[in-house]
């Protein structure tokens, strides 16, 4: 009478199995599904990388396909196109702040992969940054003004929706120190003064400083000189003076050079933003967290869940008079070492003068900010779906060992990590400053390595009128 059962049962073991397979087979981590997007980047195949970025079929990784299109044509040049894309991710963006119940149930079932990918805070803040400088290269430097306001909106909008979903009061204090932007708040009086606005532009560089002094801590970059010059440029000569003396009291750091007359007004100003490396990524590791013979006492599976947090801790240490009944063992993102890459700065000559790029800020280091602010709600969030998963195997067990083996496979085979990102980001950005008589001049461009040594170099054509401001974006992959 058995016998049948068992041939149902290992029919359907088998096609588990091959079901199981073929989950297999599709189960590389995001990062790792999408590295040669970075290798045709960094050849300058532009129409190769965006055939790459539309072979993926959107779904939940719609905004990470919109993001990485509208970079593509950036650096390709194909400007509207780019703000169009970059338009369409902020739209998308918006409307999945809100997620679904439905999604929210089927991540508690199967992963993280399963609900539409939001973007984080650094990833969000430089949409407007690139859409500014598309605009530049139209001429429409009014567009560009309103994308440099929104930068630092979008900065603090994506960061309030990170706090809503931490509960811990710790993890929550580390998430607000990623609120500010020193070097966004730069950029925007750099554009500021550019077009007059000068008390805008006083503004913005006060909140370019008082953010880079904050998150000093976060980023590791402290705040450019050229901050400090245009802060006391534009101070003296437009009737900030009390201010930027409070400033130079409490913060000496922002002014490393002695204060001197305002620069002249004849001549213009080139800002050369570099952008090099790879920003850190997330890999996935597999966690063995111990449950315990005591658990028993927890009333709830939230506070289990929460008590095995803690046991991922490497502090964590089992008492002796415990015993281990099961080890739970979980897919979990951790944060890769970013891809530095060879260039370190960039030195701009002209017959006139030269300046090398100074440190503007590290994305790498607020992705893993991000992370560690984040870090314990996700893994919360890991381990009530495995203990679901957990208690669905137990139970299956009790009716069919078989039925038990199948649901456990299916278990481990669904469990994935959530290692998506913005792929195509750079490891830091860095920025050089120049102030050029009036007329055309030829720009020899050097890219270093961390020793000085000059790498590769271009030249770089640019008309200054007495003034203007020149702005110029480029990439070191």
């Amino acid at each position: 009478m058995n016998r049948p059962r068992c041939r149902r049962a290992g029919r359907a073991l088998s096609g588990t199995l091959a079901t199981a397979v073929a989950l297999a087979a599709g189960c590389a981590t995001y990062v790792a599904s999408n590295l040669e997007l970075r290798t045709h980047l960094s050849a300058g195949e532009w129409q190769r990388a965006l055939a790459r970025v539309d072979a993926r079929p959107g779904g939940t990784d719609r905004l990470l396909e919109l993001l990485q299109r509208g970079h593509v044509l950036h650096y390709a040049g194909r400007f509207e196109e780019s703000n169009a894309s970059f338009q369409q991710a902020e739209d998308l963006s918006a409307s999945l702040f809100t997620r679904s119940v439905s999604q929210a149930a089927a991540s508690l079932i199967v992963n993280d992969t399963t609900v539409d990918y939001r973007g984080k805070p650094h990833e969000l803040a430089m949409v407007p940054f690139y859409r500014a400088f598309n605009y530049l290269s139209l001429g429409d430097r009014d567009a560009a003004q309103v994308e440099a306001r929104k930068a630092t909106l979008a900065l603090a909008g994506a960061v309030e929706a990170t706090l809503r979903e931490i509960e811990r009061p710790e993890d929550r204090g580390a998430a607000r120190k990623l609120e500010d932007s020193g070097v966004l708040h730069w950029f925007s009086g750099l554009l500021f003064e550019s077009d007059g606005a000068v008390n805008d532009a006083f503004v913005a560089y006060r909140n370019a400083a008082r953010a880079y002094l904050a998150n000093r801590d976060v980023t590791g970059v402290p705040p450019p000189s050229g901050l400090g010059r245009d802060l006391e440029r534009v101070g003296l000569a437009h009737g900030f003076r009390a201010e930027v003396e409070e400033l130079r009291a409490a913060s000496p750091e922002l002014f490393p050079a002695p204060a001197g007359p305002p620069a002249a007004d004849a001549g213009g100003e080139v800002v050369f933003v570099l952008e090099s490396g790879w920003v850190a990524t997330r890999d996935q590791v597999m966690l063995n967290l111990p449950i315990l013979d005591v658990d028993r006492r927890y009333r709830s599976t939230d506070d289990l869940a929460w008590a095995l947090v803690d046991r991922a801790s490497p502090a964590w240490h089992r008492s002796y008079d415990v015993e281990v009944e099961y080890w739970l063992t979980v897919a979990f993102p951790v944060m890769a070492p970013p891809d530095t890459g060879r260039v370190s700065a960039v030195r701009v000559t002209s017959e006139q003068a030269s300046a090398t790029s100074e440190p503007a800020d590290d994305l790498s280091r607020r992705a893993a900010a991000t992370f560690e602010a984040e870090r314990g709600q996700m893994l919360f969030r890991t381990i009530l779906r495995a203990l679901a998963k957990y208690a669905a195997t137990r139970a299956a067990e009790r009716e069919d060992p078989t039925a038990g083996a199948i649901v456990n496979l299916l278990g481990v085979l669904t469990e994935r990590a959530d290692t998506r990102c913005w792929l195509t980001l750079p490891d830091r950005l860095s920025v050089a400053r120049l102030t050029l008589p009036a007329g055309r001049h030829e720009l020899r461009v050097e890219y270093l390595d961390l020793s000085g040594r000059v790498l590769h170099h271009e030249t770089e054509t640019v008309d200054v009128a007495d003034g203007d401001w020149f702005f110029l974006n480029r990439r070191a992959f």
